[in-house]
């Protein structure tokens, strides 16, 4: 029987939560994307909210936050869930728009009335929009609302909101112009909807003429459109290195929009980004000049090791759970796993890395020895998704040499996550070692006692109870499994963006974004 290492608590019925970032990898993927795309994140689904938002703090500065009691921020927090659940309304109402907060919830409330013919029917919303209201009733959970829980730290990040000045956010000087164009857009109906706001009711016939509140009634001749087009693009005066940075990001997703003639998905950015060799890529991308660029396929290598690592995990825990009574000793679990290659005499990790690139089992590219490994996965073939983790890790190694340079300028998380840099620094002097030794390190080290040390840090610092597998006298005792899956980098929110100020559509780049993209 060999030995766990002591530190790790022993096995227990305690808790119930699920296991996410189990090899403390998530962290340093996310720093990389959060830099490339400051002012979007994965649930700021639209756009126009920006606006939205800039429009009722102005107007509570202006006509509201002149008391003491309404300087107070509860009183704003009423006022800014009142006018979201009120645009939720206005965005349900007709033809409804996706990516809108309490959008269900607005659906239930016109149902309620939808049957009348009587457009001075009025729907009370002062239920929905209360703070005090049970969660079922609520247009949306979050207390905070949209504004806070959502759009606040993104709008600050794009230089539009401020939120420690004062006791209640307010515009900056980049984002009174934008509040000023939507209020010109709403004309007349601006004194409506606050009044709407205010009382927490709105009629039929009001929530039908304020349908110019929807997104997609962005004007693209408006002034609201040019600034919101602006400040996506990085085109505003004094710009920050962060609006440079989106700036270029979305300048690559046209460039590929226009290249595809169709919307481009996530995926499809990610690999072209990251392969320069591909047929697509070498079309749209000069790599040796846009460091943006390197900086995504940087984000797809750190991405593609923490998904060779976890799959490795994935896989340990699919042996666990077929072992009698559900538990292996560490040793035996990793010869399991190893069992899996073919080893020469003495072979050495050098030797073993050129045998696995030129036996080309999964292919020769990156993409298809992921496409393979992913496969494997999905069917649970174990001893594939073994021996496709070891290769992606091989081929990201001579990909990980050529973005060394890259890689050494993103920004790093603490030094306890670990990442594609700590995993080639950890395999960099092990060319003349035994490849068994190596491999069997990688699996015991680098995999399994590493998910024990991240659930046994969430367990002590967050009471969270994160174990995949659990040490059991001496054995590892399997728990419960968990989801392997790429990152989402907020590249569809950019793309939903993009089509929300019509510089892409289904058929690619318009004749806006090409204008767009010929003038960067």
């Amino acid at each position: 029987m060999d030995i766990i290492d002591q530190g790790f608590p022993e096995w227990t019925e305690l808790g119930q939560d699920s296991g996410l970032d189990p090899l403390g990898m998530q962290r340093p993927i996310e720093l990389i994307y959060q830099s490339l795309l400051p002012g979007i994140s994965t649930i700021t689904l639209r756009y126009r909210y920006y606006s939205f938002f800039a429009w009722i703090l102005k107007y509570y500065e202006d006509h509201i936050e002149d008391t003491k009691e309404n300087s107070d921020p509860h009183q704003f927090r009423v006022f800014q869930r009142r006018c979201e659940a009120l645009f939720a309304l206005a965005c349900f109402y007709g033809d409804y728009e996706l990516g809108i907060a309490g959008i269900e919830w607005a659906g239930r409330e016109i149902g309620k009335v939808s049957h009348q013919d009587d457009k001075s029917t009025k729907i009370d919303f002062s239920v929905g929009a209360d703070l005090k209201s049970e969660p079922e009733h609520k247009y949306l959970r979050n207390n905070g609302g949209a504004f806070f829980a959502i759009y606040s730290t993104q709008m600050s990040e794009m230089g539009l909101v401020h939120l420690d000045k004062r006791p209640i956010p307010f515009c900056s000087e980049r984002a009174l112009p934008l509040a000023e164009a939507f209020e010109k857009n709403i004309g007349s109906l601006c004194e409506d909807f606050f009044q709407a706001a205010k009382s927490a009711e709105v009629s039929l016939s009001l929530l039908d003429k304020l349908n110019v509140l929807k997104p997609a009634s962005l004007n693209p001749q408006s002034t609201e459109h040019k600034i919101l087009k602006d400040i996506l693009l990085g085109k505003v005066s004094n710009p920050l290195p962060a609006d440079q940075m989106r700036k270029q990001t979305m300048l690559a997703i046209l460039s590929l929009a226009s290249l595809l003639k169709k919307t481009p998905k996530s995926e499809e950015l990610k690999w072209s980004w990251f392969e320069p060799s591909s047929k697509i890529s070498s079309q749209i991308i000069d790599f040796e000049e846009n460091d943006v660029i390197k900086f995504w396929a940087a984000y797809q290598a750190f991405d593609l090791m923490r998904l060779a690592y976890e799959n490795l995990l994935y896989a340990a825990l699919a042996i666990l759970e077929g072992a009698e009574n559900r538990r292996l000793s560490l040793n035996v679990l990793i010869a399991e796993m190893m069992s899996n290659f073919t080893f020469s005499e003495n072979q050495s990790w050098k030797s073993f890395k050129s045998a696995m690139i030129e036996n080309e089992e999964f292919g020769s590219t990156i993409k298809r020895i992921y496409e393979e490994l992913s496969d494997a996965h999905a069917t649970g073939t174990v001893e594939l998704q073994i021996r496709a983790s070891f290769a992606l890790i091989i081929a990201l190694s001579s990909r990980y040499d050529a973005l060394i340079e890259t890689i050494e300028k993103v920004p790093r998380g603490l030094e306890h996550f670990r990442s594609i840099d700590t995993e080639m620094k950890f395999l960099s002097d092990k060319d003349n070692k035994n490849a068994r030794n190596v491999i069997a390190e990688v699996i015991g080290e680098r995999v399994l006692k590493r998910h024990l040390w991240v659930a046994s840090r969430k367990f002590r610092n967050q009471r969270a109870y994160t174990y995949l597998m659990e040490p059991d006298d001496g054995f590892l005792r399997y728990r419960t499994d968990f989801t392997v899956t790429p990152s989402s980098p907020r590249l569809e929110q950019a793309i939903r963006f993009l089509k929300d100020i019509d510089l892409i559509d289904e058929s690619g780049i318009t004749e806006l974004g090409r204008a767009e993209l010929e003038k960067a």
